[in-house]
């Protein structure tokens, strides 16, 4: 009987012993995975760092030249940060198609909302009047604070909502004529001869966009060299100084995009975070917003 009893305790040391194991072996993967977790993090928002480091130092009339895709720009291979690497840039859909396109985006490249109108909205391709209307009752609504984003607004339909995230943004009042393609010059009022000539004279020598090649306006008045080498009529260049005077057209800009990816050899997954931020007068860019995700 005595043997009996001994053999049961023995049986039932030894499940409470794999059970424990297993159990700390669970914690320990637990722990494990946090941890990874965390590093990809901290290499993502390594990302985000340089970037308002990168905001602070350059001169806000050149910030234009921090989304180029050339061998000179800081953002366009991913760096690396210890065992990690991490990449600045845009993850954006074009016609479907993912792209990543590095660099810092500006946001005054693209049409506020604060001048959007049926007609403007209409202009941006993908756009359809059911979007157009929930657009302009969703600015209605927000009133003075920001429009939540677009991916919130549940009645905006899929083409509305990608023609929003590539051409409307939900911050500023002006459109940057530097770092604006031709759809939302066109949207802002630009007259079309115009607008090939300004991305005539931004695209350089080589006639490409987008890279160390690009050239920019300095200001919006006759005593720029782009404006003289645009070679504008009256007409135009009376709605140049209207669209300017209005405030609608700048130079420059105060706010800011862009996504940072963190993701090391042997680790799960990417942490991606997704950041707006406004350029100051003075120290680094306000983070206005902040979200993060994690990819595979």
């Amino acid at each position: 009987m005595t043997v009996v009893v001994v053999s049961w305790i023995l049986v039932l040391l030894a499940a409470f012993g794999m059970n424990y194991s297993r159990d700390v072996l669970g914690e320990s993967r637990s722990v494990r995975l946090e941890v990874q977790r965390h590093q990809l993090r901290a290499w993502a928002r390594s990302g985000v760092e340089l970037a308002r480091v990168a905001l602070v130092n350059t001169p806000s009339i050149d910030c234009a030249a921090l989304g180029h895709t050339g061998p000179d720009n800081m953002f366009a291979f991913p760096l690396s940060c210890g065992q990690g690497n991490f990449a600045v840039g845009e993850a954006t859909t074009i016609y479907g198609e993912n792209h990543w396109l590095p660099g810092i985006g500006d946001e005054a490249g693209k049409l506020p909302v604060a001048l959007a109108d049926s007609i403007a909205l209409s202009i941006l391709p993908g756009m359809t009047p059911h979007g157009i209307a929930v657009l302009l009752e969703a600015r209605k609504t927000a009133g003075s604070r920001p429009l939540p984003p677009f991916e919130l607004l549940a009645d905006l339909d899929e083409s509305s909502r990608e023609s929003a995230r590539r051409y409307v943004s939900r911050y500023g009042n002006a459109v940057n004529v530097n770092t604006a393609s031709k759809e939302v010059l066109l949207a802002v009022g630009l007259p079309r001869r115009v607008v090939f000539k300004f991305l005539e004279w931004r695209s350089g020598s080589d006639r490409i966009l987008g890279n160390a090649d690009d050239q920019y306006f300095q200001g919006l008045g006759s005593d720029d060299a782009g404006i003289r080498a645009s070679f504008l009529n009256s007409e135009e260049a009376a709605v140049l100084a209207f669209l300017s005077g209005e405030g609608r057209l700048k130079v420059d800009s105060r706010f800011f995009h862009l996504v940072s990816r963190g993701w090391g050899a042997g680790y799960r997954g990417i942490c991606e975070i997704r950041v707006i931020l406004e350029r100051t007068d003075y120290g680094a860019p306000s983070v206005l917003e902040w979200s993060e995700n994690w990819l595979n």
